[in-house]
This record gives C-alpha cells, sequence and structure tokens, in this order.
C-alpha cells in the first residue's frame, strides 16, 4: 500500500547547521538569540556516521508529531517557504521512511557518564531514513501555493487509515509531479562531497559552484559562448577582466557600447557570484549580464538589463571581509 504525508519545516539552504527562516512560533520566539535562533530541521540532510538521516517536524496543534500504526515505509516529502517570496518548495523528501511518533534524542549524543549533552547540536528527530533526496537551493525555482499545505505542519495523503479526499487527491497528484521533476536533479543522500554547503568551506567560498579547474573550464566556455551571440548580431568586442572594472567584455556596435558581465553555470539552472566591485557597476545603463547555462555542452545565452536582473534574481551575501580600523 502508498504511503505519503508531506511535512513543512523552516527554510534552509542546506539543512548542514545553517540558519533556518521559517513562520514558527519557536523560531519567532528565538529569533535574533544565539544557539536557540537555529531551528531543530536545521540538520534534517545531514547524515549520521552509518548513513541515517533524522529529521525533525514542528508540532502539529495539540503537540503531535505524525504517527500511524503502520510506521514503516513511507514516503516524506519535505516543503519550505523561501522567505524572500510567496508560495512554498519542495526541498526534499525521504524513502523507506520511519515514523517515530514522537520527538527523540539524536542517538549517540550522551556523555561519558551517560548523560544527555546540553551541547547546541543537541537536536531532536521524529522521523528516520537510510534514503533521502536533497534539493539544492538553486533548483528551487517553481513554488506552488495551496491552502490546505499553508494551514498545516503536515498531512497524511494515502496510507493506512488514512482518510481520501479530493483535497488530498490533488496535493498527492501535485507532489508527485514535481518529484517526477526533481528526481533527476535531486541529490540522493546528500553529503558534505555530493552536496557542499559553501559557507561551510572558508578556505574557498565558491566551493559549491564546483573545483577551481571545473570553474575555469565553465567560464572559459561561456566566455566564447558569448563572444559568438554579440558577434552574430554586428558587436565588435575588446576583453577587460583583466582590468578589473566590474565586468567582462565591451561590446561595441555603431553607438552602441555595452558592458558586459559574463556568469556561466554546467547545469540548465542560473545562478551566479558576484564580487563587490562586479555588483557595484551593474545599475548603469550600458551594463549587461550575460547568463549561460549548460555552458559544457550546449551553451544558452540571456542577456539581462540591471532592471531585468533585479528581477529575475536574488541575491544574498555570505562571506564579508573584516579588516581592524581602530584599536580596541
Amino acid at each position: 500500500m502508498e504511503k505519503v504525508l508531506w511535512i513543512k519545516t523552516g527554510w534552509s539552504d542546506y539543512y548542514r547547521g545553517g540558519p533556518v527562516d521559517g513562520n514558527f512560533g519557536w523560531l519567532n520566539a528565538h529569533r535574533g538569540t544565539d544557539k536557540e535562533a537555529r531551528g531543530h530541521e536545521a540538520f534534517n540532510f545531514m547524515p549520521s556516521a552509518d548513513g541515517t538521516y533524522y529529521c525533525y517536524v514542528p508540532p502539529q496543534t495539540h503537540g503531535y508529531a505524525p504517527r500511524n500504526e503502520d510506521n514503516e515505509g513511507w514516503t516524506v516529502i519535505c516543503l519550505a517557504k523561501n522567505p524572500r517570496h510567496k508560495g512554498v518548495h519542495v526541498v526534499g523528501w525521504y524513502e523507506n521512511a520511519t515514523l517515530m511518533g514522537t520527538w527523540l534524542d539524536l542517538p549517540g549524543r550522551t556523555t561519558p557518564d551517560g548523560n544527555a549533552t546540553a551541547s547546541p547540536y543537541d537536536w531532536s528527530y521524529c522521523i528516520e531514513s537510510k534514503s533521502a533526496f536533497f534539493v539544492p537551493p538553486e533548483l528551487r525555482t517553481i513554488p506552488f501555493s495551496d491552502t490546505s499545505v499553508r494551514q498545516g505542519k503536515y498531512s497524511f495523503l494515502t496510507g493506512p487509515d488514512v482518510e481520501t479526499t479530493a483535497t488530498k487527491q490533488r496535493i498527492l497528484a501535485l507532489l508527485k509531479s514535481k518529484i517526477a521533476d526533481l528526481r533527476g536533479v535531486a541529490v540522493h543522500n546528500p553529503t558534505g562531497e555530493t552536496a557542499p554547503n559553501p559557507e561551510l568551506d572558508v578556505g574557498d567560498p565558491l566551493s559549491g559552484f564546483g573545483t577551481p579547474e571545473h570553474r575555469k573550464r565553465v567560464e572559459m566556455a561561456a566566455e566564447e559562448a558569448v563572444k559568438a551571440h554579440f558577434v552574430a548580431q554586428g558587436y565588435g568586442w575588446t576583453r577587460v577582466a583583466h582590468l578589473n572594472n566590474g565586468f567582462d567584455f565591451i561590446f561595441k556596435k555603431d553607438r552602441t557600447v555595452l558592458n558586459v558581465e559574463v556568469k556561466g553555470t554546467a547545469g540548465p539552472i542560473e545562478r551566479l557570484f558576484l564580487t563587490r566591485n562586479e555588483n557595484t557597476v551593474r545599475g548603469t545603463p550600458q551594463w549587461r549580464l550575460a547568463m549561460v547555462t549548460d555552458a559544457l555542452r550546449t551553451p544558452a545565452v540571456t542577456v539581462y538589463t540591471d532592471k531585468a536582473f533585479r528581477k529575475a534574481f536574488s541575491l544574498d551575501p555570505y562571506v564579508y571581509i573584516g579588516r581592524r580600523v581602530f584599536e580596541p
């Protein structure tokens, strides 16, 4: 028998201990504090030493965790709202999961005398699974909205003793379609190697964009695609990336002059990293962003003005440079 439920959690980019954002009572009450600001779902997609994933779900009305008499073999679809946009996204899912029916302390988190630790990394969980699918933040691009999802923390859609309704059937079909679309790009059983969190690699904040060698290949392929794109429209070009002007090329045609910053990805999803200098110059009328997807195989070029860029992309800083400016 098919067993499926959705759960709604706070939003986190990587679910490996980073900040969690969401309109939940506990998160709101502790927002701005130290360790308390981090929701328990912060580690939902971080595997334990034996490869088990432990999932936290905020309490439903009257403080219940998801439970069913037949508690094994469930597909659990994780939903979260991007705090900057409307709608919710599928951020991952578990297959063949076990519903614990209550919140438990993570295994092995005890002191030598057998007492539970009071470490800031003591998180509780109510679902566990050996098979997790994680959707990286750059792939969470198509939100949806539904009243039945907004009103709860979790809902059983089909399974033993689950009442079937037209609403549940509709949501089940919607979520199955979402998972079918994401299955080919989601990371199965994510680890630090297969789904890196850039914030954890202070030596290379671009680690989430691949190795330096891979990034260089993508960069060069993207530049060639952009040159071909503008040359086909009658532009001449000069490469100025080495001058640190905040853009890579000047393209000219008659009296038209464009300052073009080139960004490329090896996959189909548009994502980029902007330096402070690149971000500073993008408000000028001549500025363009040339975004290249699938750069290493069949490059596709999209050109954005500043206005179109601000509408299409959200920007979040995650690296800051600190310089000592006065005596303490």
